[in-house]
Parts: C-alpha cells; structure tokens; sequence
C-alpha cells in the first residue's frame, strides 16, 4: 500500500504539484494520466525521492514519512522499498543486460556476484530476455530495453514499482 497526502513541490516561483492525494492498495494498479508536463513524471520522482518535495506526507505499508523533514536514512528505506522504471529506461550504456540487473543486487541489495546473477538470469527469463543477457543496451530495440528496466526493478523485489512512461 501507497499513500500520499498534500504533496507539494514548487521549482522556485512554479508550482508543479499543489495538495496531491494519492491511495494505492497492495496488488493494485494505477494510472496517472494528463498532458505533457502536468505532474506524472514529478509526482513519481517525488516518492521515489530523486526530486525533493516542498512538503507532504508518504506512506508505504505501515511507515509514514513525513517529506518536508526527511533524513538521509529514511530516503534510502524508501528507496530500498521502490523500484523505479524510467521512460528513457537509464540503462548503463557500457553494461550489458546482465549486468544492468545484477549492479543493483550486488551494490544496495549486497549479494555476492553469483546470487545477483541467478537472480538477473530468472528476472531476463521472465520477460523473455535470457538470450540476450550478454547484449549491449545499444544491440537492443527499445522494447527489450524497457523490459531489461522492468525486469531490474522486479529482481530488487521492491514493495511499490513506479513506471515513468
């Protein structure tokens, strides 16, 4: 379960995100929709915290955080929490597939390099991508990039996953 409750986030003068509420139950689906430039991309980078918000309460599960005065150590416990799975899918140029799943693992999730890339392999497995695995990013369409992307958010086996599309 995600909740947001009065989420704000101004660029200087601007505000992008006025009093945003948000509820999503666990095994639910959302999507927010809107023109091009209305919030979605700002709100998503908001829970996730790679933009910091003006102020505004988060929840996941039973934790709340309060985000106009959150530590350094809460926003690695929500990021530990969430996956994120970006609309340019920020893959590493220079890794391949297997290796764009397996970093994450072995540097915040800390598993050795033979778990990481068991992990990596059935993730690839699940979205069709196991032969590919030694591919570059730029050997890849668009479509297998996006599913390298989704299956590193899954194999981090996060709470939440947050699609930016």
């Amino acid at each position: 379960m995600i909740q947001l409750h009065n989420l704000r986030k101004s660029y200087g003068e601007k505000t992008i995100l006025n009093s945003i509420d948000l509820s999503v139950n666990k095994g639910e689906t959302v999507a927010i929709i809107g023109p091009s430039g209305s919030g979605k991309s700002t709100t998503l980078r908001c829970i996730n915290l790679l933009e910091r918000p003006d102020s505004g309460e988060l929840t996941i599960g039973d934790t709340t955080y309060d985000l106009k005065n959150i530590s350094n150590k809460d926003i690695l416990d929500i990021r530990r929490k969430t996956a994120m799975v970006f609309q340019n899918f920020s893959l590493y140029e220079n890794k391949t597939a297997l290796h764009n799943i397996t970093l994450p693992l072995i540097k915040s999730r800390k598993y050795d390099k033979r778990t990481a890339e068991a992990e990596a392999i059935k993730y690839l497995q699940k979205v069709g991508l196991e032969e590919w695995k030694d591919h570059y990013p730029s050997q890849l369409s668009g479509g297998q990039q996006q599913r390298v992307g989704i299956a590193r958010a899954l194999a981090l086996k996060p709470e939440v996953i947050l699609f930016d599309e």
